[in-house]
Formats: structure tokens, sequence, C-alpha cells
């Protein structure tokens, strides 16, 4: 598993008295089981997951009080590779 921040500036450019109720950030993977999405108060500046092996396409939205998006959201895509092993095994063994 990889640990993914995403760290972001609660500077939305909204119409003035637009009220955001929340931010909901969103990890797609490929496989549904790999897919997580969190909702935070306005003002939070990152959010972390942790994610398996995946390509994730990721969605920043503001919305407001009643979940309604707000503005066009902000996305991405991006890979968590797994971690390779290596294991080294001696050729011959002597035995005392």
């Amino acid at each position: 598993m990889t640990v993914a921040t995403i760290t972001y500036a609660d500077v939305p450019g909204f119409p003035e008295g637009t009220v955001v109720g929340s931010i909901t950030v969103s990890f797609v993977g490929q496989l549904a089981a790999d897919s997580q999405t969190q909702s935070v108060a306005p003002g939070t500046t990152s959010v972390t997951f942790t994610l398996a092996p995946d390509t994730y396409n990721w969605t920043v939205q503001a919305a407001d009080a009643n979940g309604k998006g707000l503005g066009t959201p902000i996305t991405g895509t991006f890979v968590v590779v797994a971690p390779t092993v290596t294991l080294s095994i001696p050729s011959a063994v002597s035995v005392a």
C-alpha cells in the first residue's frame, strides 16, 4: 500500500457570496475496490489516502451546503506501482 496526500490551496475563486459546504476528494482506480472518496470541511488543505497499486484518476470538487458541485472539478491521473523485492540466494551452502 502507498500513502498519497493531496495538498491544495483553499482559493476556489467562486463568485462573491458563494458558500463552500465541503470539498470532496476522490481516487477512482481501475479496480472498483481501489476507489476511495473523502469529503472534508472547507479550509482543509490536505487529504491523505492509503492506495493499492493501480492506475488512478483523482478529482477535487467543491460543493455547496446541499452537496451541489461548485465550479469545475480539478482532475488528474497517476499510477501507484507495486514495490519490487529481490532476494539473493547463495549458490552453495556448506554445513559444518
